[in-house]
């Protein structure tokens, strides 16, 4: 019995290469007046680069003819608010054309420096131009408006910021002052009630020294009921028996006062 081996050939399978981007080209010729072409080119995928133009004149008969190359980065607020990129994509170019040349025939071919890809711009028939002329000053101020408005907006929010700050700082200082005002009345009637205390003590010493007095008082009286009856000399030892008395009462009195001050 015999047994029959398979060799098989691995191979590194490395991943496929992302295929680059293409170009999104997108532009315009707006007009070509007094020998000069005005227009502008963008690419959507690489807003950040600056499209080379050459501008060429077609023929019907041979190969266009190449009239200037120049780059589209001149920088153009209606772009811009528009949402062109930065706005620094428009072309401007001085043409000399050959004599007996038809200016319509003047092609913008714009090519992206990222991809190498090309598109071709032709120019807008009369009619549009004419839209073009009539519209364009009207267009240009709609987009300065949307810039202002755009400056308005960013300074709006920055104050909303500020003022949300402010909002923020003052409820932390009222809440602060809640705190110090509980603080202060607990503070109060702490102090109330230390009052109240001494007060109450004060009074109940103050009736002490009233019962102190009231002994004395009749300590007193009968020192003089004692005095009457022995005024004839005789009879000393019950006369200084009521004066160690009235001493003794004297003391606890003189003992009260000093305890109560």
């Amino acid at each position: 019995m015999s047994a029959t081996a398979k060799i098989v050939e691995l191979h590194d399978t490395a991943p496929a290469a992302e295929a680059p981007q293409g170009a999104a080209i997108v532009g315009h010729i707006d007009a070509l007046q007094g020998g000069r072409v005005f227009g502008w080119g963008w690419d959507g995928n690489h807003p950040g680069d600056r499209l080379e133009v050459e501008l060429r004149l077609e023929r019907d008969c041979g190969p266009p003819v190449t009239l200037a190359r120049v780059l589209a980065d001149r920088p153009r607020p209606d772009l811009a608010g528009g949402g062109i990129g930065d706005g620094a994509h428009a072309f401007e170019a001085e043409l000399t054309l050959p004599d007996g040349a038809d200016p319509s025939r003047v092609v913008a071919v714009v090519r992206s420096p990222s991809t190498g890809e090309t598109a071709t711009f032709a120019q807008p028939n009369p009619e549009d131009q004419r839209l073009d002329r009539l519209l364009g000053p009207h267009l240009q101020r709609i987009g300065e408006r949307i810039d202002a408005l755009r400056r308005d907006q960013r300074q709006l929010a920055a104050a909303q910021q500020t003022i949300g700050r402010l909002l923020r700082d003052a409820g932390e200082g009222v809440t602060a002052l809640r705190g110090d005002a509980t603080r202060l009345e607990t503070t109060q009637a702490e102090r109330t009630e230390a009052m109240a205390a001494t007060l109450q003590d004060l009074t109940e010493r103050v009736g002490g020294l009233e019962v102190f007095l009231m002994r004395m008082d009749q300590t007193l009286r009968g020192l003089d009921g004692a005095s009457a009856e022995k005024s004839t000399g005789a009879g000393w030892s019950p006369l200084l028996t009521v004066l160690g008395s009235t001493a003794g009462a004297f003391i606890a009195v003189l003992v009260g006062w000093l305890t109560l001050h």
